[in-house]
């Protein structure tokens, strides 16, 4: 049974026999995440999930609350630090899931490994079962999924949420089973936030890690979950997916693992966009672009789903903005180069992007891969230039090392860090094994600036 067997997978998974190069993979995308964590405790979301725990009357408790470096459970911290981490449009990606397992792992092992005093080397292995056992979920009911109106991030993030809480718990396989199958009843999200950009899509990361601790706390307690949540007659694939493939649950687990077929995004954008932020960024230095006021129009050659999903040419909110291809060109435009910081309302307001935006025209091409592209400037001098990036950087099959996401930590977090304290973390992360989550989280709360 597909449950079970996922369930026996993530009690079993043993740090000495995970190779070498996977536990690098999640180590550095744990630095990623954490990037995006901090860099979010300046957002509206995050304040938003704070104020609320807030008013809850919930403070106190073993776990840290970024945003606003307060105390909580591990269950409110998870929510929190969940909402502040998913709402930074640079966190990581499975593609074949089309989930973002960083933002509703990473928050339930820091979390539960804080409170529980676990060694490192226990939230690495536990952040490599959720992503594991999310993406395999995505997998097997995707595309059917997505295009049923489920936002997989928040439905199968619910499962790794719960899976990577029941490793960090110490639960056996069949503790593990009866978490999921809990999850299965707290598994939700819609897509329908893409038509207008609300922010019930960071929502749901933020719920999949609460439902995820909650899940296996519950379980401690006596409360049962079906054991066929996956793979029953009224389960989840069945339930949720018109055609799906219950063998993708199961199949050569491990192999490889789905941490290293997770990709990390270089700089702003969703993963739609990215391919075309970096073209446009190659294409302003090779033609010298000065100013937006240069272009004439910009052509983007790209897959189907792109032309149709992405092609926002006035977004009102911020997620709207992650979303549309216009504005990611437009910003590079108004920037210079590609931008690796969380945006803020001012600026989409920016009068120099919104100047760009009704100049960046989409065109379907079935050739293109999903997330490739070809993009062509045409400046007003009459000269012009094409870019095509077919694998942007930072795909799984084109990774980004672990300088360059140290380097990209360090941007991310420029403005919400003292800067001797980005090190400290940094290091914190290399030596996990050494130091523990404990410290982990105390080197980022002494390297926050306070809040004004």
């Amino acid at each position: 049974m597909s449950t079970r067997a996922l369930a026996r997978f993530a009690a079993n998974l043993n740090y000495e026999a995970l190779p070498p190069a996977v536990i690098e993979r999640a180590r550095v995308h744990l630095l990623d995440g954490l990037g995006c964590l901090l860099a979010g405790t300046m957002g509206g979301p995050g304040r938003s999930a704070a104020d609320m725990v807030a008013a809850l009357c919930t403070q106190g408790g073993e776990a840290t609350v970024f945003t606003g470096c307060t105390r909580g459970s591990p269950r409110d911290a998870a929510f929190v630090n969940a909402m502040t981490l998913y709402s930074v449009g640079l966190n990581d990606i499975h593609t074949e899931s089309v989930s973002h397992p960083g933002g509703c792992i990473i928050p339930v092992v820091l979390a539960t490994g804080e409170a529980g005093g676990a060694q490192g080397r226990d939230l690495l292995v536990a952040m490599i079962v959720g992503y594991e056992v999310m993406c395999r979920i995505g997998r097997a009911v995707m595309p059917s999924h997505r295009e049923r109106g489920f936002h997989p991030t928040g439905t199968c993030g619910t499962f790794g949420a719960a899976a990577a809480a029941s490793r960090m718990m110490g639960f056996g396989a069949n503790e593990t089973a009866n978490a999921l199958g809990i999850a299965g009843s707290q598994a939700a999200g819609l897509f329908e936030f893409h038509r207008d950009g609300a922010l019930t899509m960071v929502f749901h990361a933020a719920r999949a890690a609460q439902n995820g601790v909650e899940a296996a706390l519950l379980t401690k307690t006596g409360l049962t979950g079906p054991c066929t949540v996956l793979e029953g007659e009224r389960g989840f694939c069945r339930a949720t997916s018109n055609a799906f493939d219950e063998a993708a649950l199961t199949r050569n687990l491990g192999q490889p693992f789905e941490v290293e077929a997770t990709s990390i995004r270089p700089h702003f954008g969703c993963s739609s966009t990215i391919a075309a932020s970096s073209a446009t960024a190659v294409l302003v230095k090779r033609l010298s672009v000065r100013s937006p006021d240069d272009i004439a129009e910009v052509v983007v050659r790209c897959h189907a789903v792109v032309a149709r999903d992405n092609d926002e040419a006035d977004p009102q909110t911020l997620l709207a903005a992650r979303l549309s291809m216009p504005f990611n060109i437009a910003l590079v435009l108004a920037r210079g180069d590609v931008v690796t910081a969380d945006l803020y309302d001012a600026d989409l307001r920016d009068v120099r992007v919104k100047a760009s935006l009704s100049k960046v025209r989409l065109v379907r091409d079935d050739a293109m891969p999903r997330f490739g592209c070809s993009v062509s400037i045409r400046l007003a001098n009459g000269r012009n230039g094409e870019e095509t990036i077919l694998t942007p950087r930072g795909e799984a099959s084109h990774p980004l090392t672990w300088n360059e996401v140290s380097d990209k930590f360090r941007r991310l977090t420029a403005s919400v860090m003292h800067p001797e304290g980005v090190q400290p973390v940094i290091d914190a992360v290399r030596s996990l094994e050494t130091n523990g989550v404990r410290v982990l989280a105390q080197r980022m709360l002494e390297g926050m600036r306070p809040v004004a």
